[in-house]
């Protein structure tokens, strides 16, 4: 991953467009961000970390949104990068408080982002989803934001926190970073299933005690006898369970011996329980036919007052219907007298004796006439409804007259303003049509510039990659002729041996022209022969060549990049894109002006019609408003006179039909009336008729008056009830009679009744005693069977348990010996798995960073890990001691000196981040910062840390060193300065 540009605008203290352009600070390889402190340099890592990851620890929503930067300037980090060769932009602003469009006071925006990537020139959107994007840069990065930190931006005060901290610190940062969170779920899951293991054999261990408590208490046993079973061993117990087991069994068939007795002599006293039974009940047939013969006579004497009763009615049987109808006749006079009285409440006693008739008729006649008088004027009443609609719709008639009057007197005075402004707009629209030619000559121009800035962004992506390509191929020839110089040296170097390899017995040497060779010198194994120094020069040529050939290319995207410039001629994108769209707007206007000039100028002619037409109209609407205002005043005058004809007729009612409706309603009541009258006179004269019919009949049957016959008529269903009554007297008396003949048919006597049914008595309690001796027995014999069964399936679920109890056991002890050995509580080391892994990749951590340390102190120190320690946790193999190489001895790191523990951590940190690197994937990470701790390092030190340095850039990389160290200025020429400003804010300034 390299990074190429990063913009800011209020972020952090930068209040202004701030813009770093990588690519030339990153041509050496090394570069300074430079600035006092607190002026803004980690806030450049700041930016790099939110545009990639977001807001985090480092980004916070405290420290993104500038306090100098004017209220509502949205913040924004860009940072353009490339990962594998594709050229990325990630564009992100982070939730910030603006002003309300409408009314005071803020509101929240929400944070944005948006992920493009650079395709033939040309920036394509990939996503402006906050998780899409997260998602995306992190399979591309291939680093969480806590291995981005610690890989890419070297943060020298946490690793000297890291190299001097204990166990526990340092395996947080460690598990942070290579992410051992599958071994800790690996972990949690063993000791997840052991806790389940566990409960499975403790339930298994209770169900077993359960069992054997069950077993107990089938078996009858106490409390403490149950708690003695219960501790038991297993023999013991189980010779125990088998004991109790006989018991049961003969208490069972003990049981079971004197249920049968108790059944025979239940048996026995059934017998003479039924025959002292049958006896009784035929002595209480006798006792009960003396009772019911008894009770028949004492009724005799009521018996004969009914017949009485019957033969009385018999006699007023033909009195009966007279009474009747006379009982009729009043009803109707009765119904009559209600009908009046639902007519008129007020019904006089004169009317209720059926009189007055003729002079209720009278009146019925003459409200009918005075009605029918008043139907001419109810039908001139219903026109006045008609008559007023009429009046209405003339006013609005004479109302929209007045109206159209005044639109005409309006648009009279209207229409000359609007003959001007058309003719305004014509002149206008002709101006527009005369600037067409100049417009489209304009935009031609603005056309071809933006023609040549776009050519000219396209050569910059070219010119830009020509330029990579060239620097890679400058620096390869550079290895290239080091390559071959170091070659001709080791070759000089080794020179003698390769003479001494041409030496032959008695030839003279070449040198020195001796023919003895007593000591011929002898070549080193990686000695570099004339071929080997050949290569090298074939090599050094064909990069020389391809330099050349770069450099060419190169110079002419030069010449046309300045070719392209003067076409722009100074132009920008935005200025030029807005002047176009401002052209191309004018030209459409002008455009539509020619189409519609010949609709202006018909415009302008009927304007100019319509103003001489406009009198005439004006005229006419003054004529129609004066005929229609006559109409409507004529029409009011002859509405008037008809109300106040009819207000006469209405006479107080309302309205001449109320008035006529009351006459027609008291004519109906008046004549209602006098029917009723008439029907109640009618049913009191047939009233008297019938009660005197009634009374010659009573008498002729021998009764002194009408109310004794009345007294002596029985109606049907009490007739009817009389005479059955008096039937079933006589039936039981004769059915009685029979019974107590068949009951002493058998010889028996009445007399001793009560000494048989109290030896029935005592049979049945006799009875009753067995059966229940019989029941309880048989009861003791079940309980005792089932007590036996239910002991012997308690004895199977023990042994059941036992079995299930071994098999839990068995496949539980597996897992719990996993999990504790995962989680280091057994075992020979009892190392956690978390630890073990950590350990591992920490080996790897410290081989790595004592590559660095050594040529940091000059051989002096090297990075130990240590496994034996004062605690459980300083023996899992994280403890760091150094060992100095001087004199033999390992130490404490905390014992390092300032400078040396500032170089140590340094390496420490590039080990750390090449195996980061390493487990990502072995992504590139081409950029590197390395953040303060220079300071502290003397001239030699920082020599030998630098000769590291430029070990990390020789391999590719660009290395970025935060520090305010002055020395390191004049060491470094590229840089960013970052600078305070007179009002609190900061900005920054590239210097390559």
């Amino acid at each position: 991953m390299r990074l190429h540009v990063l913009r800011l605008r209020a972020f952090g203290p930068f209040a202004g467009e701030q813009s770093i352009d990588f690519d030339p600070l990153g041509v050496g390889g090394l570069f300074l961000l430079d600035g006092p402190t607190g002026a803004g340099k980690s806030t450049v890592l700041d930016a790099i970390i939110f545009a990639l990851y977001g807001p985090g620890e480092r980004g916070g929503d405290g420290r993104l949104h500038s306090h100098f930067a004017a209220v509502g300037v949205e913040p924004r980090v860009q940072l353009e990068f490339a990962v594998r060769g594709v050229r990325q932009r990630v564009t992100r602003t982070p939730e910030f408080q603006r002003p309300k469009r409408r009314g005071g006071g803020t509101t929240v925006q929400h944070a944005t982002v948006h992920l493009q990537r650079l395709e033939r020139g040309h920036w394509v959107s990939r996503s402006s989803n906050k998780a899409e994007v997260g998602d995306i840069l992190g399979e591309e990065i291939g680093l969480s934001r806590d291995q981005f930190t610690q890989v890419v931006l070297l943060p020298q005060g946490e690793f000297m926190r890291f190299l001097r901290a204990g166990d526990d610190e340092r395996r947080v940062l460690l598990s942070r970073l290579f992410g051992t969170q599958l071994y800790d779920r690996i972990t949690e899951e063993l000791d997840r299933r052991r806790q389940v293991a566990g409960r499975d054999l403790e339930g298994a261990r209770r169900d077993v005690g359960a069992c054997v408590a069950a077993a107990a208490e089938a078996a009858g046993l106490d409390r403490i006898e149950r708690q003695e079973l219960a501790e038991m061993d297993v023999p013991t117990g189980d010779q125990q369970l088998h004991a109790l087991a006989a018991q049961l069994g003969t208490a069972a068939h003990a049981a079971a011996h004197v249920a049968a007795t108790a059944v025979l002599a239940r048996d026995e006293c059934r017998g003479a329980a039924e025959a002292a039974t049958a006896r009784a009940a035929a002595m209480q047939r006798l006792v009960t036919a003396h009772q019911a013969v008894h009770a028949h006579e004492a009724q005799a004497r009521e018996q004969v007052k009914l017949a009485e009763m019957l033969a009385a009615a018999e006699q007023a049987e033909p009195v009966r219907a007279l009474l009747e109808s006379a009982s009729e006749a009043a009803d109707a006079v009765r119904a009559g007298q209600a009908s009046l009285l639902a007519i008129d409440a007020a019904a006089t006693a004169q009317w209720l004796r059926g009189e007055g008739a003729a002079a209720l008729a009278e009146l019925s006649d003459d409200s009918v006439r005075r009605a029918a008088e008043l139907t001419h004027l109810v039908q001139r009443e219903r026109e006045v409804t008609t008559r007023v609609a009429q009046l209405s719709v003339l006013g609005a008639a004479a109302a929209s007259a007045r109206a159209e009057l005044g639109a005409a007197r309006r648009r009279q005075e209207e229409v000359p303003a609007e003959v001007e402004a058309a003719d305004a707009a014509l002149v206008a629209a002709r101006e527009l049509v005369a600037s067409r030619q100049s417009l489209r000559e304009r935009h031609e121009t603005v056309a071809h510039q933006l023609r040549a800035l776009r050519a000219l962004a396209a050569l910059e992506q070219q010119h830009t990659e020509i330029r990579a390509r060239f620097l890679e191929a400058f620096h390869a020839y550079a290895r290239a002729v080091d390559e071959h110089h170091r070659r001709q040296e080791a070759r000089l170097a080794n020179i003698a041996a390769e003479l001494a390899a041409q030496l032959r017995d008695g030839e003279a040497c070449a040198v020195c022209g001796s023919v003895r060779h007593p000591r011929p010198a002898a070549s080193a194994p990686d000695a570099v022969t004339a071929a080997d120094v050949a290569a090298a020069a074939a090599v050094r040529t064909a990069a020389e060549r391809e330099r050349d050939r770069l450099g060419a290319e190169q110079a002419e995207l030069e010449r046309q990049r300045e070719a392209l410039l003067g076409a722009a001629r100074g132009g920008t994108d935005a200025p030029l894109r807005k002047q176009a769209a401002e052209l191309v707007e004018r030209r459409r206007a002008a455009d539509r002006a020619a189409d519609a000039l010949a609709g202006l100028v018909d415009v302008k002619h009927r304007l100019e019609a319509e103003s001489r037409h406009s009198i005439d109209v004006r005229s006419q609407a003054e004529t129609s408003a004066a005929r229609a205002t006559a109409e409507q005043s004529a029409a009011a005058a002859a509405l008037a006179d008809l109300t106040r004809e009819l207000d006469d007729a209405a006479g107080g009612y309302g309205s001449v039909a109320a008035h006529q409706q009351h006459l027609r309603r008291t004519a109906e009541v008046a004549g209602a009336l006098a029917a009723a009258v008439d029907a109640v006179s009618s049913a009191l004269a047939t009233h008297a008729r019938a009660d005197a019919r009634a009374a010659r009949e009573a008498r002729s049957r021998g009764f002194a008056d009408v109310n004794a016959a009345r007294a002596a008529v029985l109606s049907a269903s009490v007739f009817d009830d009389v005479r059955m009554q008096l039937d079933k007297w006589q039936r039981d008396g004769i059915r009685f009679r029979g019974a107590l003949s068949d009951a002493a048919e058998g010889g028996l006597d009445i007399a001793p009744a009560g000494d048989v049914f109290a030896r029935a008595d005592r049979s049945r309690r006799e009875l009753a005693e067995a059966e229940s001796v019989s029941e309880l027995a048989a009861m003791q014999a079940d309980r005792a069977h089932r007590a036996g069964a239910r002991f012997a399936q308690a004895l199977a679920d023990v042994a059941d348990a036992r079995l299930r109890h071994d098999d839990v056991a068995s496949a539980s002890a597996p897992v719990v010996y996993l999990a504790r050995l995962a989680k280091g509580v057994s075992g020979q080391r009892r190392m956690a798995l978390t630890t073990y892994v950590l350990r591992q990749w920490f080996e790897q951590v410290v081989a790595a960073a004592n590559i660095r340390l050594a040529g940091m102190s000059s051989g002096r120190y090297e990075l130990v890990r240590v496994d034996d320690g004062a605690s459980p946790a300083e023996r899992a193999g994280l403890t760091l001691q150094v060992l100095d190489q001087h004199t033999g001895e390992q130490r404490a790191t905390r014992s390092l000196s300032g400078g040396e523990t500032f170089y140590t951590s340094l390496a420490l940190a590039l080990g750390l981040a090449d195996v980061v690197r390493a487990e990502a994937g072995g992504i590139d990470l081409d950029t590197l910062f390395i953040d303060e701790g220079f300071g502290s390092l003397d001239a030699d030190t920082l020599d030998q840390v630098m000769t590291v340095i430029d070990d990390l850039r020789e391999r590719g990389r660009t290395v970025g060193i935060v520090s305010h160290v002055s020395e390191l200025k004049d060491r470094i020429a590229e840089r960013i300065e970052v600078r305070r400003l007179p009002d609190g804010s900061s900005t920054l300034r590239v210097v390559a």
